[in-house]
């Protein structure tokens, strides 16, 4: 049997993760569907939705639990609400792009791996504390749906929030705001650098990226030591198989 260590599975499927969720998160439907219950664009239907598990908070306390998106972007998007529509329930019609995704995308692929990437990644999830992150710990307490595919892409959308809050808790222990970690951030571009802190909603001038550029890349280190314990809670042969589960049945998803 093939065995992994935590922070070799950790390395292996967060970056199938994050473009699995994006099945959804980019889909045009997603966005179009947002304005038809009435948000004034896909964005401000993104920002509502994902941070809506933390109930009518006040935008600034949104604003510091999402962290890699412009404050005053957070701002305008919760305190325009479709009438008569509470932050909480534009958490449930976000929620419901993710099990309609889930159901009409995954049902194809062999239900036994579904169901151990959903099985293995709950116990992962559910072996982290709650003050580990507010929208984490919001979308772990939204109800499981029945169907295996819904609950394979909650399941995943559930472990890129325990990544980002993980994340969020590292950049912060580095000395950075959540701007550097954009301006510096080690991803591809163009999602890095004043241009995706741009998208993001933030306005120059900004500072040298390679001012920070260490510091980011300690930030990485840490938020897979944040994320070791919780992953430990797997044996060796589980994560092995959690970690191939994760990335073979990305690699199947055509997006």
């Amino acid at each position: 049997m093939a065995t992994a260590t935590a922070s070799e599975t950790i390395a292996r499927v967060f970056k199938p993760i994050q473009q699995f969720t994006r099945g959804w998160m980019m889909a045009e439907a997603t966005g179009e569907y947002g304005v038809q219950i009435g948000m004034r664009s896909g964005r401000e239907f993104w920002i509502v939705g994902r941070a809506g598990v933390i109930g009518s908070a006040t935008p600034e306390v949104a604003a510091g639990a999402i962290a890699f998106h412009a404050p005053q972007h957070v701002h305008e998007a919760w305190t325009h609400l479709p009438r008569d529509m509470t932050h909480w329930q534009v958490a449930e019609h976000y929620m419901s792009r993710i099990t309609t995704w889930g159901d009409a995308e995954l049902t194809r692929f062999d239900p036994g791996r579904l169901e151990l990437i959903d099985t293995l990644g709950r116990r992962i999830a559910d072996a982290a504390p709650a003050s580990l992150g507010a929208l984490f710990a919001g979308w772990r307490a939204m109800p499981q749906p029945e169907s295996l595919g819904a609950r394979v892409a909650l399941t995943t959308h559930l472990l890129r929030e325990m990544r980002g809050a993980a994340h969020l808790n590292a950049i912060i222990a580095c000395g950075l705001t959540p701007l550097d970690a954009i301006l510096a951030s080690t991803n591809a571009p163009p999602r890095t650098g004043p241009g995706y802190a741009e998208q993001m909603g933030f306005t120059g001038p900004f500072r040298d990226p390679n001012e920070v550029r260490q510091a980011r890349l300690e930030a990485e280190a840490l938020t897979e030591r944040c994320l070791e314990p919780y992953f430990g809670v797997l044996s060796p042969g589980e994560l092995a198989s959690f970690g191939e589960s994760v990335e073979a049945t990305r690699n199947a998803i055509d997006m």
